[in-house]
């Protein structure tokens, strides 16, 4: 008996022993996974001090370098596909400082990776257009091809993540491929165009009233800086017009055919003055025709 339980004992110590030799191990594998993730994403060029700070926010979470090396995986499968991945990053920062859960902010980055990754499809054809590289090679204002096509990129991601289907964005980028807004816009104009193309009131019900209308100001002389302007200057004139989005575009048309300059109309929305009747082919009289009627000019 005495002899069985020494044999017990011996069992339980060599047990024991080889846990606690293989522990440092294992912590070392651990720390190995993270460890290999970051020195691939500094070697493809993603800012190593960035990576710390997003460390110190991870650990002030409670989020551990596992969890944190999934939700840094989005960023450097990007990067590692020699697509734009700062905006992953941004996002990244921005959901662990509002402290966001891990598994929630792991599916925003894997949606925006996705999308930035299916717009490659879009935009490389489109690049390749002989229209679009003249406009590049006559505006160019020191942006290289590579930069021109990561904002590309990034803008037709966020319109794809932001719930745009994949065959509106590409008509819309198909139609301001033509010379008369080829020969008049820059690069700049078309990043804009694509980046506020989500955020017009009328994109959610009715996106390719939000792509004529973009195309129609782009042809009546609005620019980069206007077009920034165009969707908050829009949601004010719903606010005070007390009309529906469609036939704040329709004032907008009107406006545009009447060869209004681009300063004139954007202070009419944001006055509340410019409102229409239904929108373009859409049979029936406009809500609120008394509101309406004001700065209809």
């Amino acid at each position: 008996m005495k002899k069985s339980t020494n044999i017990i004992k011996a069992i339980i110590s060599t047990t024991l022993l080889s846990l606690i030799l293989l522990l440092p191990a294992f912590v070392s594998a651990q720390e190995t996974a993270f460890s290999i993730l970051t020195q691939k994403a500094a070697n493809l060029g993603i800012d190593e001090s960035h990576i710390t700070r997003l460390q110190e926010r991870a650990q002030a979470n409670g989020i551990n370098e596992e969890q944190l090396a999934e939700i840094l995986a989005p960023a450097v499968a990007l990067a590692e596909d020699n697509l734009p991945f700062d905006m992953v990053l941004e996002k990244t920062s921005e959901g662990l400082a509002k402290r966001v859960p891990d598994h929630v902010l792991l599916n925003v980055l894997r949606g925006l990776q996705e999308a930035t990754q299916r717009s490659v499809d879009i935009v490389d054809p489109w690049l390749q257009a002989p229209g679009v590289q003249n406009m590049l090679e006559r505006t160019n204002s020191g942006e290289s091809a590579q930069q021109f096509r990561n904002n590309m990129l990034k803008s037709t991601g966020r319109a794809l993540n932001q719930g745009l289907s994949e065959e509106t964005v590409t008509k819309f980028m198909d139609e301001l491929n033509n010379d008369e807004i080829m020969s008049r816009v820059s690069g700049r104009d078309i990043i804009t165009s694509l980046t506020i193309l989500p955020d017009l009131p009328t994109s959610a019900d009715n996106p390719e009233l939000s792509s004529q209308l973009i195309i129609r100001s782009l042809k009546g002389g609005f620019g980069s800086s206007d077009l920034q302007k165009l969707p908050s200057a829009m949601q004010m004139a719903q606010s005070r017009g007390q009309l529906p989005a469609g036939n704040i575009v329709n004032g907008i048309f009107q406006h545009l055919q009447a060869g209004s300059p681009a300063a004139e109309i954007l202070q009419g929305l944001f006055d509340g003055k410019i409102g229409g009747g239904p929108p373009a082919g859409v049979p029936g009289k406009p809500e609120n025709p008394g509101r309406g009627n004001n700065g209809n000019g």
